[in-house]
């Protein structure tokens, strides 16, 4: 099976003028850029060493060079990861996203500066001048006024939203800054931007860039969700679940998640190291196939890496960090920032137990990818400044002792922090009301309704808590501080939170939530919702 696929990837590369340097057992490394990323590679791998696994793909002025794996694709099993691995790339979707709405514009049939609503007549924010002035464009640049990560829980971990159910609960969303008044990463604008294509097109998201991307450049080994991965060739997702929180404590295995369809527009596509060095050549390339045919124009290229919200700027590089940007910003699906004097355009991804980074220098027609299977800030960041430092054949910074200091430093703050906020500021004195009081079910109009219940059993005692759109956030809701009560999720991969109820005249009105670790993904986004206690 896996030598028919290899087979299949080899005839498919060749047929569109791919990677020459493939054998059939594994991928060969040519070029100075690649031995040293190879050799980089394999350094951060030992200096960092419980990394299960990693994908690299490096393409050297025009031509893929490397394209290989490290490691195991789980911890304490033999099976290695190689250029045919399949990793979860989580946010570097949003490239493609862009990508599919420029060949649409290209063709006429959506403009970057139209409103959203002649696309999707029912789209609406909750502000309804925002709602009118909101543009294409503005669904990729992270400047809606939404606040960071809001309404993820509709898209993570695993919910049961569809996606006009995303799309609609936006008119719920608040918006917490002035409308392209400043930079606040979203992830639900981009599941709506998805929907535009598939409003134009006739056909789902996953449809328009299997057939008009991933098929043209031959990326056999790619999908646009989860679900369609081959489980015989993919990495296990990996992560720390503490103690004390998660992001620390040893490595575990966590369970694969399939069930990103819904969202797939902002980070569902899976592909491996072989295969995503066709995306990035074709992107260096600004849009031209290696057979003289293009995907898009190079003026739409240069459209969609134009900066177009400043997220940070800075005084340069610095001792302890060279390759600090003196700005940064976010275009069509990239991020777009100066890398020691040249343009790097860039993105990272994050799902659960996947992490990782796509990096463009398209002065040099250069790039890398790297996908690894495990929650891994110091190799990410490693491997991040490290690999477009070699892309310029430098190597002059160590990459590895610098970010296990700035992991050493981020774990003792959050030691600190986490103590902090598990200490109840009352004494943990009890609620105010019988614990009755606090039954019944809550609604926000954005996520849907979370039930307080009572414990089942001969032998149970105390609360439960379901939020009923997303099984996996379901548990026991504990005592903690007067009117806070905590969470402990059945599954324990999950990020609990706290919940403060609000009680007016001997009842429970309302309830505001937070998330108990201060290391929590901001997608679980607890903070945004606005419970009220039903009828």
């Amino acid at each position: 099976m896996l030598a028919t696929t290899r087979r299949a990837a080899l005839l498919s590369v060749l047929a569109t003028g791919g990677l020459a340097a493939f054998g059939t057992a594994k991928a060969r490394e040519t070029g100075s850029v690649a031995a040293a990323v190879d050799k980089y590679a394999q350094e951060v791998m030992a200096g960092l060493p419980d990394q299960p696994g990693l994908g690299v793909c490096v393409v050297e002025n025009g031509e893929i060079t490397l394209a290989k794996g490290y490691g195991v694709k789980r911890l304490g099993a033999p099976a290695r990861c190689d250029e045919n691995t399949i990793f979860g790339i989580a946010s570097n979707t949003k490239a493609m996203t862009a990508a599919a709405l420029a060949m649409l514009v290209e063709e006429g049939k959506v403009e970057w500066d139209a409103p959203v609503a002649r696309y999707l007549p029912d789209f609406a924010m909750s502000d309804p001048v925002v709602t009118k002035l909101m543009t294409v464009r503005d669904l990729l640049v992270h400047r809606s006024g939404l606040t960071l990560g809001a309404g993820d829980l509709m898209i993570w971990p695993a919910p049961t939203h569809t996606r006009a159910e995303i799309v609609a609960g936006l008119k719920y969303l608040p918006i917490g800054s002035q409308f392209r008044g400043g930079y606040a990463y979203d992830n639900v604008l981009y599941v709506a931007a998805g929907e535009v294509v598939a409003a134009v097109t006739g056909k789902p998201w996953e449809d328009f860039v299997q057939t008009r991307i991933f098929d043209p450049l031959g990326m056999t080994d790619t999908t646009p969700t989860p679900a369609k991965v081959d489980k015989n060739r993919r990495a296990e997702p990996h992560c720390r679940l503490g103690p004390p929180v998660r992001g620390m404590g040893p490595q575990t295995v966590l369970p694969f998640d399939d069930s990103f369809a819904s969202a797939a527009a902002a980070g569902g596509v899976n592909t491996t190291p072989a295969d995503i060095g066709k995306w990035m050549r074709a992107q260096l390339a600004q849009g031209a196939l290696p057979n003289g045919n293009r995907l898009w124009s190079e003026a739409t290229a240069r459209e969609m890496w134009k900066p177009q919200t400043i997220t940070t700027s800075s005084d340069g590089p610095t001792a302890e960090n060279p390759a600090r940007p003196s700005m940064q910003a976010y275009a069509l699906g990239w991020f777009v920032q100066d890398h020691r004097g040249e343009r790097l355009l860039w993105h990272t991804g994050g799902l659960a137990g996947f992490i990782s980074y796509t990096g463009l220098l398209p002065g040099r027609r250069s790039g890398i990818m790297v996908m690894t299977n495990a929650e891994e800030n110091p190799v990410l960041r490693a491997l991040r400044y490290g690999g477009p430092d070699r892309l310029q054949g430098r190597s002059d910074y160590d990459w590895i002792a610098s970010s296990k200091r700035v992991q050493a430093e981020a774990d003792a703050q959050a030691i600190k922090d986490a103590a902090e906020a598990a200490t109840p500021k009352a004494g943990g004195k009890a609620p105010s009301l019988p614990l009755d009081a606090y039954v019944g079910v809550y609604r926000d109009p954005w996520y849907g309704t979370v039930t307080i219940g009572k414990a089942k059993g001969k032998k149970a005692k105390g609360l439960t808590v379901s939020f009923d759109k997303t099984p996996a956030l379901q548990g026991k809701l504990e005592l903690f501080d007067g009117e806070t009560f905590k969470t402990v999720f059945d599954d324990r991969t999950q990020e609990d939170a706290f919940i403060t109820f609000d009680v007016a005249g001997g009842a429970v009105t309302s309830a505001l939530l937070k998330a108990v670790s201060p290391l929590a993904d901001f997608s679980f986004d607890y903070q945004d919702l606005r419970l009220t206690r039903l009828p």
